[in-house]
């Protein structure tokens, strides 16, 4: 009968009615699909602090074209004869031409090559110029939010090991590294082991059991840390081969935060290898080199390397 193992919920959940996918997906975000949530400004408002900034620059600049493309119809059917400064021409270039006045009405740059005549097409490049200083009175308050926003930036080694530990044991291992110039200090990490157990009634149980640390705290993190848990008789992990933790779905989740001097405050950040993502038999080689200079250089391209070691006969 399979061994069980006592824990506690970290807040994912335990039972389900079939297998799902890793929990803490690679970008750090849990694998939770939220659905039939009723539309709100404030989700908005945090997506677009969250997301990447191509994506965020490419919303922005869509938008914009949105918008005044938007605009540039209404004083389509507003009518050219409404506006002085454009040219008799073709119906694409009266457009165009309505599309450089709405940017120009929208920025409020107004360079005046283009007029509007009449109430209504000054009402409606008015209404547009207020719409236009709020816009990026928004855009301008979600750009400074994401200045600001403290996050953490790590680097996981790609593949967790598990390497000869001591005289004749084994541990696993990974290690990260900061990617930004900030200093980050008194760093915690926090490792647990997740794996799915079927019980007799076919029900899929997952057990998070925490993985005891060699050290689960360093003061400075100007280099790469390596993680390191031992694999004794007190480890989930003892007695256990690579095929087995795969068929229990294994997934070690990973929960490390710091202090961030430059924003003083505390940043975290998530991570996760799933069992088939371990090497068993392999160390991971040095990252950082002494210069002649007396300079440590740390080689950000070095932290997923490892060789293939032979593990102890007894592990």
């Amino acid at each position: 009968m399979a061994k069980r193992f006592n824990s506690s919920d970290p807040g994912t959940g335990t039972q389900y009615t079939s297998y799902s996918k890793r929990i803490i997906n690679k970008d750090g975000s849990f694998n939770v699909k939220k659905v039939a949530l009723p539309p709100s400004t404030r989700n908005t408002y945090q997506y677009l602090i969250q997301i990447g900034w191509w994506k965020f620059a490419g919303i922005i600049v869509l938008y914009l074209l949105l918008m005044n493309g938007f605009f540039a119809f209404i004083y389509l059917l507003v009518g050219d004869i409404h506006f002085n400064g454009i040219p008799a021409s073709t119906p694409l270039n009266t457009y165009l031409q309505l599309c450089y006045f709405s940017f120009q009405t929208f920025t409020t740059v107004g360079y005046g090559g283009i007029t509007p005549i009449g109430n209504l097409a000054n009402i409606v490049a008015s209404f547009e110029a207020i719409f236009g200083w709020m816009s990026f009175a928004i855009i301008t308050g979600i750009l400074y939010g994401r200045f600001s926003r403290p996050s953490a930036r790590l680097k996981y080694a790609r593949h967790a090991l598990v390497s000869p530990y001591g005289t004749d044991g084994t541990s696993l291992q990974f290690r990260i590294a900061n990617m930004r110039n900030s200093n980050l200090m008194e760093m915690e990490a926090t490792v647990m082991l997740m794996i799915v157990q079927k019980s007799d009634k076919g029900i899929l149980k997952r057990s998070f059991i925490p993985l005891e640390l060699e050290r689960n705290q360093i003061l400075f993190f100007p280099l790469n840390w390596t993680i390191v848990h031992p694999i004794n008789q007190n480890s989930p992990l003892y007695g256990k081969t690579r095929d087995e933790l795969i068929e229990m779905e294994g997934e070690i989740l990973i929960m490390i935060k710091g202090f961030d001097d430059t924003f003083s405050q505390t940043v975290h950040s998530r991570y996760s290898y799933k069992c088939d993502e371990i090497i068993w038999g392999a160390k991971y080689l040095p990252t950082f080199d002494t210069q002649p200079s007396g300079d440590i250089h740390l080689f950000f391209d070095r932290i997923h390397d490892y060789e293939e070691i032979p593990l102890p006969s007894s592990s």
